[in-house]
């Protein structure tokens, strides 16, 4: 199982209310996604992804209890996918420094679960970002790159 967490800092200029999503997949096989427009402005796009790693790492514990009361175990972390080094920084130590005033206590859930190897938190580049997906708008070209990479299909126009 592998996940691609990310966030969209303030883009609505309405509000400037930040978007979490991620995709979680079992092989290559998309099993859980969301996108979501948060209630709250964030100061930062630090706080911003550091907030979609948490709702990302909740579903993963949630799938990952799943799939163990179905007889599948896991002997190794589940790879979360971002891109901020900064909150891969942030999840590796909690007490990184001021930067983390801001961040909700709830999101410090990902800490934990890294700390217990629950969750593993590689860099991704932002081109490879397939979460992108679920909180940008994109090109025709960068939609269709993505939308194969979910293995979906795009429902032609009648």
């Amino acid at each position: 199982m592998h996940a691609y967490s990310d966030a969209d800092h303030g883009s609505d200029p309405t509000d400037r209310k930040y978007v979490t999503g991620f995709c979680i997949f079992f092989g290559d096989s998309l099993i859980s996604w969301k996108s979501k427009k948060q209630s709250i402005v964030s100061q930062s796009s630090i706080e911003a992804e550091y907030c979609a790693m948490a709702s990302t790492t909740k579903e993963i514990v949630w799938l990952r209890w799943l799939l163990a009361d179905m007889g599948i175990s896991f002997s190794h972390p589940t790879h979360m996918y971002c891109d901020n080094q900064s909150s891969i920084q942030i999840a590796h130590n909690s007490v990184f420094h001021e930067r983390t005033k801001q961040i909700e206590i709830d999101c410090h859930l990902t800490h934990h679960h890294l700390k217990h190897g629950t969750i593993a938190l590689p860099f991704v580049p932002s081109s490879l970002q397939i979460a992108d997906f679920f909180t940008k708008m994109h090109s025709i070209s960068r939609f269709h790159l993505l939308v194969g990479k979910l293995s979906m299909l795009v429902a032609a126009a009648s």
